[in-house]
């Protein structure tokens, strides 16, 4: 999936959304709802990410990981 993704989106996806020009180059295939979350591992769930972005979304579902694990108690 990773090889498909990066194929069909060679620009970061959240880099064009948010205007950053030039985008930078898809380095991650990312899960848009990941799996954590009940996402698929379908094309549709997929999107290309460079690495700032990846990383950043990465550390916001921790976050959301660590609020849901602490009101579960």
């Amino acid at each position: 999936m990773r090889k498909r993704v990066m194929i069909e989106e060679p620009w970061c996806r959240e880099c064009i959304r948010t205007g950053v020009s030039p985008p930078r180059r898809t380095t991650v295939a990312d899960h848009k709802r990941n799996r954590a979350e009940g996402g698929a591992n379908v094309r549709e769930n997929y999107q290309g990410l460079c690495d700032p972005h990846s990383k950043a979304k990465t550390a916001k579902e921790a976050a959301r990981a660590r609020w849901r694990n602490r009101n579960a108690d």
